[in-house]
């Protein structure tokens, strides 16, 4: 060793360095935790599979889950579109002038909040004749090809889509 200099002179810093590192990296961690909450909590609509079919004489549009996720029938609202017409109907309109029924099929308990998985089947009934479905304002005829929209009421995306004809 050379005079005038000890082991404590040599080790200084490095150990400086490394408490600037260690620091750095933590104002990293932090600010990009911080930055990564900023997106906010994005929610996810379920996705799933429904086969649509018809039946002019009850009259009903039955929406049968094909595989995917769950959802609660209280949750959603289906909307129908034919040329320029489009109607939005959800449980709500059950019973009224929009919808006669908007239920699950097989639950005859009464419960509103049914969820509905694969394998089961929801419907919504209107008004009509044999040749014609009703719902509010808006008539469906035969011939006529109508688009369906399953919709997440709370994040308002798309849970299944498709289209039919009358």
């Amino acid at each position: 060793m050379r005079p005038g200099r000890n082991h404590a002179d040599a080790v200084s810093p490095v150990v400086g360095v490394m408490l600037m590192l260690a620091v750095t990296v933590m104002i990293a961690a932090i600010a990009s935790s911080y930055a990564g909450g900023l997106s906010g909590d994005t929610e996810k609509s379920p996705q799933c599979s429904i086969r649509v079919t018809h039946d002019l004489n009850q009259p009903r549009i039955y929406f049968e889950h094909d595989g995917g996720d769950p959802f609660m029938l209280s949750s959603i609202k289906v909307i129908l579109r034919a040329n320029d017409n489009k109607t939005t109907l959800s449980l709500m309109d059950a019973g009224g002038s929009l919808v006669q029924n908007f239920t699950e099929i097989g639950n005859n308990d009464g419960n509103t909040d049914t969820t509905i998985q694969a394998g089961d089947t929801f419907y919504i009934e209107g008004k009509g004749s044999g040749t014609e479905m009703k719902f509010g304002n808006m008539i469906l005829t035969n011939n006529t090809r109508i688009t369906w929209l399953v919709v997440d009421k709370e994040t308002s995306k798309s849970i299944s889509m498709g289209s039919f004809y009358l």
